[in-house]
């Protein structure tokens, strides 16, 4: 899929999800955990290529998701589908979104990028991993690869996506990912807007819109993806560099910059760089109002360690091994 991977919602195991930790995040927002993340979106981004269109055979392994297409169309460097609905296998969630687009590739492999794209923009959001989907991802990530060895850039775009799994409910009123051939590095940006959440422990500390920017190894794409909606016996270490990062609600704004580890587990996922935030005051009153009071507690701490610029807060921070640290001093969130 691929096209992003910083960004992510439990995250930035990822980045995005890691950055949130670094201000935000809860250690457990309830059974399942929003990421958009770096690594969640890195995944996502980094995604190539699954199932089935209404009118062609599925490529996807059987036991890993099931997608069906309300129309598909494709020209000489464009794939569009509408009405996608994708069913992870294994109780692993459903994704629905109005339209998706793919230009980069041939006629021929884009429908397959398109559906890794979808299958892994749903495990990114809802952290589910099958091993039926390890296989057939890793080598439609090396396809990935391949196109962008050959100077071609890879750009993805979904609309009216609906997530659910459990209680869970993402929606996402657009993402778009683009992948650029950086020669040995895959640069890489990614935008989500009209984000709504429900069924988490704190739904007012959801960012209503991202973007990111971000570099990769290129010939790490495929294990990334692997690792992202499937299980591996061995964990992937892509290491990222972020140039920026900025997520938004009504008047808050957290923005930064860093190095992430990606492994395609938020667990397992390090990050250090700059942080900073604005109007930390109305991001500690959502805190209370979610009823999330170690996580106020937490931000209250991070406010008087901070440093002021323009209007701000700002941060040096580390996230490893699940302790969040900013300024040499670790929160207690948990």
């Amino acid at each position: 899929m691929c096209s992003g991977t910083i960004a992510n919602y439990r995250y930035l195991g990822h980045v995005y999800r890691q950055m949130k930790y670094l201000a935000i995040h809860p250690v457990r927002l309830s059974r399942y955990r929003y990421r958009l993340s770096a690594a969640a979106f890195t995944g996502l981004l980094l995604c190539g290529a699954v199932t089935s269109s209404v009118s062609r055979a599925s490529a996807i392994p059987a036991g890993c998701a099931r997608i069906t297409h309300g129309g598909h169309s494709a020209d000489q460097e464009r794939t569009s589908f509408d009405r996608i609905i994708v069913t992870a296998g294994s109780g692993g969630g459903t994704l629905t979104a109005t339209s998706q687009s793919l230009t980069g590739t041939t006629a021929d492999a884009g429908p397959d990028l398109a559906d890794a794209a979808s299958v892994l923009l749903l495990a990114a959001l809802t952290g589910h991993h099958d091993a039926a989907c390890s296989s057939w991802l890793e080598n439609e990530g090396r396809s990935a690869e391949t196109t962008l060895a050959a100077s071609h850039n890879l750009s993805l775009n979904w609309s009216g996506v609906s997530v659910k799994r459990g209680a869970l409910h993402i929606g996402i009123g657009s993402t778009r990912l683009t992948l650029q051939n950086g020669g040995a590095s895959a640069d890489a940006t990614l935008s989500v807007s009209g984000v709504s959440v429900s069924g988490v422990a704190t739904p007012s500390l959801m960012p209503s819109s991202a973007t990111a920017s971000f570099t990769l190894p290129q010939g790490e794409l495929a294990p990334l993806m692997a690792a992202t909606a499937g299980k591996t016996a061995t964990l992937p270490a892509v290491h990222v560099t972020i140039s920026s990062l900025t997520a938004q609600r009504d008047t808050i704004e957290l923005s930064g910059n860093g190095r992430a580890t990606l492994t395609g587990e938020t667990d397992n996922t390090s990050a250090s760089g700059h942080l900073e935030v604005r109007d930390i005051s109305a991001l500690i009153d959502h805190a209370r109002q979610d009823g999330q009071m170690k996580i106020a507690t937490a931000l209250i701490l991070a406010r008087m360690v901070s440093h002021k610029a323009d209007g701000g807060n700002t941060w040096d921070t580390t996230w490893e091994g699940g302790v969040l640290t900013v300024n040499g001093v670790p929160l207690p969130l948990k």
